[in-house]
């Protein structure tokens, strides 16, 4: 089962087949009245209480009418600070923290000038009333959720389920969206859609009710569903998912060119696939005709390691991510690897992957050797990490340069040339790659100076 559902129906006497089955975050609506065909929809306090109880979190999005069907009327100024105000009101009794998230519905695909004018009129309204209290979301498509982002007047994006409304495939290939919606919908043991979770977010605006709020004015980070891998069948002809790792074992089904799948592990060549992104496998495919779009599998020398047992260590991951041939991708769209990379620390500039890499690399392939890392973007953070390696330096050590006056670099120590230290490491040439650095000079447009070698604890 999904590990992240929407419903707009009560989950009171459902909460602990739902957790059984892996739920972990519960998405339901706020409205100003119910219908006599979903008498449900709004969340009720004693069942907010439940799923606290129940050890899951809530995210909510607001919902009356929408615009669904293209009555557009419903997403005016004047409606915008009605529902923002009615949001606000149910958030308190259920006692939603502050800081955490409310979604606003936009449910048709909207994508004409003046439709796209009147929808930002709703959600500047709603964001006045909204701004400072809790952050602000949005459900639709990728055109309408795009130009909200665009004019600053929502943080969260949620996909809807239509691939084909406009603009929603071209966001599934950045980092822009936090959930994604899936169809169709399941009816056990309640009716429901499930959604998968975007690599490029650590938290998609989830709080258990009655929460605490953070030092940073943030609901305190509610337990976390880990992210989806998905992929997009790239062969012109259609792919063969095929029920094991081979082309010596029967064919299921052929999957046309550019249908989304979900990725769960990697044997050799191939991959383990989850067709409807409810975590159960539904055979293998051929990963040459599989590219990333959001997330990443670890590589095969991670993978089999981890199925046999084996110790992993983190110099080795590091050199199976060169082998990959990891770089940054081209115009405004991002490498969905890197961004798997900066997922494994706390970034303030982003995850995109123009954002400086090199720490999020290393924090990364520390983390996949089951050690801890600095969960920071700032390569001069690792100064402090672990124990000094310099009076036994070995190959794989950890080694950390200031860039005078404009940050610094980390990345692994590969050899000592003098003058100079062979390096290898991420957004190095905007990829993962060996460099030379200098000890104390000049490397294009930055002088570099050696700060230290660490070695884990």
């Amino acid at each position: 089962m999904h590990s992240v559902i929407d419903t707009p129906w009560d989950t009171t006497d459902h909460l602990t087949s739902l957790k059984a089955r892996g739920v972990q975050s519960i998405i339901r609506y706020f409205n100003n009245s119910n219908s006599k065909k979903l008498p449900e929809k709004r969340v009720t306090t004693t069942e907010a209480a439940a799923i606290a109880d129940a050890g899951l979190s809530l995210v909510i999005v607001f919902q009356q009418g929408g615009g669904a069907g293209g009555r557009i009327s419903d997403l005016s100024a004047e409606n915008g600070a009605r529902d923002a105000i009615r949001a606000v009101e149910i958030a308190e009794t259920i006692r939603q923290p502050a800081g955490s998230a409310i979604y606003f519905a936009v449910d048709h695909d909207y994508f004409r000038r003046a439709d796209l004018d009147q929808i930002t009129s709703y959600f500047r309204a709603a964001k006045q009333i909204i701004e400072g209290r809790f952050r602000m979301g949005i459900y639709g498509s990728g055109t309408v959720a795009g130009a909200m982002r665009a004019a600053g007047l929502v943080e969260l994006i949620w996909l809807a389920a239509a691939k084909g409304w406009s603009g929603t495939r071209g966001m599934l290939d950045t980092d822009q969206w936090a959930l994604y919606q899936i169809y169709p919908p399941i009816s056990d043991p309640l009716p429901h859609d499930g959604n998968v979770i975007s690599a490029g977010w650590h938290d998609y605006g989830q709080f258990v009710p009655g929460g605490v709020t953070d030092a940073g004015g943030r609901a305190a980070a509610a337990r976390q569903a880990p992210s989806t891998v998905m992929m997009e069948v790239t062969a012109r002809s259609g792919l063969r998912l095929r029920r094991g790792p081979g082309e010596n074992f029967d064919t299921e089904t052929t999957l046309p060119h550019g249908t989304l799948v979900y990725a769960l592990d990697r044997q050799g060549d191939w991959v383990q696939i989850d067709i409807q992104g409810d975590a159960t496998p539904d055979g293998y495919m051929f990963g040459g005709f599989l590219a990333p779009v959001s997330g990443g599998l670890p590589t095969t020398y991670v993978s089999e390691a981890l199925r046999r047992g084996a110790p992993q260590s983190a110099y080795e991951i590091a050199k199976a991510e060169m082998a990959s041939n990891v770089v940054e991708a081209r115009g405004a769209a991002n490498n969905p690897r890197i961004v798997m990379y900066h997922n494994t620390t706390n970034p303030w500039s982003g995850t995109a992957d123009s954002v400086a890499w090199c720490s999020s690399f290393v924090n990364y392939c520390i983390e996949m050797a089951g050690l801890v890392g600095t969960d920071s973007q700032r390569a001069l953070d690792w100064e402090d990490w672990g124990n000094d390696a310099s009076e036994d330096l070995r190959e794989g050590d950890i080694v950390v340069f200031e860039r005078v006056g404009e940050g610094g670099h980390v990345g692994f120590f590969v050899a000592d040339l003098g003058t100079h230290i062979t390096v290898l490491g991420g957004n190095q040439s905007n990829r993962v790659k060996l460099s030379n650095y200098p000890k104390d000079g000049v490397l294009g447009d930055y002088h570099y100076r050696l700060r230290g070698y660490r070695r884990a604890r």
